[in-house]
């Protein structure tokens, strides 16, 4: 029996192994069901390594071996743009493009520049980034940095500064080098960085672009049709809620894309590395961003504007008692507010989210201050009115108002003078007086003694003479007694008497 049961347990087991395998098996590609977005596996992607973020908070949405090293091809060039736009090159400068514009590897993708010709910096990086030109992205460092050595540190030092552990740049365009990598990661937190500047966001979002290049003297216009083929209009795999990025291939790299989209105020970025086929990529980018939308749900601006509020939830009310509980300092509370059942929309479970989106919300207030920010002030006043422009072009407005009584500092008058006292002497001035006090104290203390010792022998003179004439008055009486003594005595006898003769 117990054979029979372990025989059992392994069969169950080898049953349980085998359905797994059937169901891993089944997440394909292929196996992708369009109406059910929020379904997506790793499986369903053609990509070697997948990520997808939140662009406002940075949070993780979906992931697929995206730590692993992978080359970028020229998905480098975001790098590139990006310093290109933090440099300190006006967009309207008129740039000649140099010579080592022409250095660069054979079969790379051109604009196409030759060294010499003119435009506007602004022309060459719309040329660059739409058409992947390695051309251009020479011409960008050497125009920058001065040289295409010095710009490609200056790459690899802004890599440091945003923490991309796995990458590294060896050239400005991403023709390939063993030494040139990075990691789906990276080039996530890379592009939402980037994304931050406008005229980055303008130029990545451009089907097309119309260079106006001075060549030998002669001005010639050249059309610039971007790689990125969801921006195209028409074509089979537009997406219209795409926003950008960059394309990018090479043989060791495959086919990559990284790419941003936004809905109703949802915006994300993927990054796909290492696909097949070039439509693969299509397919995995507009996957990623279906799934990325179900992500999220409503979250009031009301209730986004409360936790927003830390920036303006406290002031410091001027004139305030000297044993207010609190120093001065207010808390304010939102009232009369108006507009806040709108609803943005957040990447849901998230606390990240939610405070990026609070953070984003703020960015759109105005405070404008109804009195001055002085005691007295009673609980429930209004002290200043505010106004917040909502992603959806809506607007909210509310009150801010006291959270307490915040009694004011009594004036002079009407507080109690102290009794005049002596001024109070200074250490110095202690210090300078303190002989001076201790030869007074000296002299007094001999006077005192002194007048004690004289005191003393007064008083011992005085009951010395008391008690003289005491012992002279007792004297006196006691001679005055012996002589009433004799005066009262009888007559003694005489001779006769004595001698026995008697009177008859």
């Amino acid at each position: 029996m117990t054979r029979f049961k372990r025989y059992l347990e392994a069969l169950i087991a080898a049953l349980m192994i085998f359905s797994c395998c059937l169901s891993a098996a089944a997440e394909t590609p292929e196996s992708y069901d369009m109406s059910a977005p929020q379904n997506l596996q790793a499986g369903h992607l053609y990509a070697e390594s997948a990520l997808l973020i939140d662009m406002d908070s940075g949070e993780v949405l979906f992931s697929k071996n995206s730590k692993v090293r992978m080359y970028p091809a020229s998905t480098t060039k975001i790098m590139t743009l990006m310093l290109a736009l933090e440099s300190d090159l006006p967009l309207d400068t008129r740039v000649t493009i140099p010579a080592e514009a022409a250095d660069i590897p054979e079969g790379s993708s051109v604009i196409p520049v030759k060294p010499g010709d003119e435009m506007s910096f602004e022309d060459l990086l719309y040329g660059f980034m739409l058409s992947s030109g390695n051309d251009g992205a020479n011409a960008i460092a050497v125009l920058v940095s001065g040289s295409i050595e010095a710009f490609v540190g200056r790459m690899n030092a802004r890599a440091a500064e945003l923490g991309l552990e796995g990458t590294h740049y060896v050239n400005a365009h991403g023709y390939h080098d063993s030494g040139h990598y990075t990691t789906a990661q990276d080039l996530a937190t890379l592009s939402r960085e980037a994304m931050k500047n406008a005229d980055f966001r303008r130029i990545v979002a451009a089907p097309t672009w119309t260079m106006a290049i001075t060549r030998g003297g002669s001005a010639v216009e050249t059309k610039i049709v971007s790689r990125n083929s969801l921006l195209q209009s028409g074509e089979k795999y537009y997406y219209p809620d795409c926003t950008g990025i960059k394309t990018g291939h090479h043989g060791k790299a495959g086919w990559c894309f990284v790419g941003s989209a936004e809905r109703d105020g949802m915006r994300v970025i993927c990054v796909v590395l290492n696909c097949a086929l070039e439509n693969e990529k299509w397919y995995d980018a507009a996957r990623l961003f279906e799934y990325g939308f179900t992500r999220y749900s409503d979250v009031t601006a009301a209730e986004l504007l409360d936790r927003a509020k830390n920036g303006f939830d406290h002031v410091s009310i001027d004139g305030a008692a000297q044993d207010d509980p609190q120093g001065g300092e207010l808390a304010l509370e939102l009232a009369q507010v108006a507009g806040g059942e709108q609803t943005i929309k957040v990447v849901s479970g998230s606390d990240t989210a939610l405070k990026a989106a609070a953070d984003r919300l703020a960015e759109g207030v105005t405070i404008e201050w109804t009195r001055s920010l002085e005691a007295p002030v009673a609980t429930g006043e209004t002290l200043a009115r505010l106004t917040c422009s909502l992603p959806d072009g809506g607007q909210l407005t509310a009150e801010l108002t006291a959270s307490r009584d915040v009694a004011a500092q009594p004036a002079a008058s009407e507080v109690p003078q102290p009794a005049t006292a002596a001024p109070a002497q200074t250490a110095e001035s202690q210090e300078e007086q303190l002989p001076a006090a201790n030869g007074r104290r000296g002299s007094g203390a001999l006077v005192f003694a002194l007048l004690g010792i004289l005191l003393v022998a007064g008083v011992a003179a005085l009951i010395a003479v008391r008690q003289a004439r005491r012992r002279a008055e007792a004297r006196k009486r006691a001679a005055r007694r012996r002589a009433r003594a004799m005066n009262s005595r009888p007559a003694q006898p005489t001779a006769r008497r004595q001698s026995g003769t008697r009177r008859r």
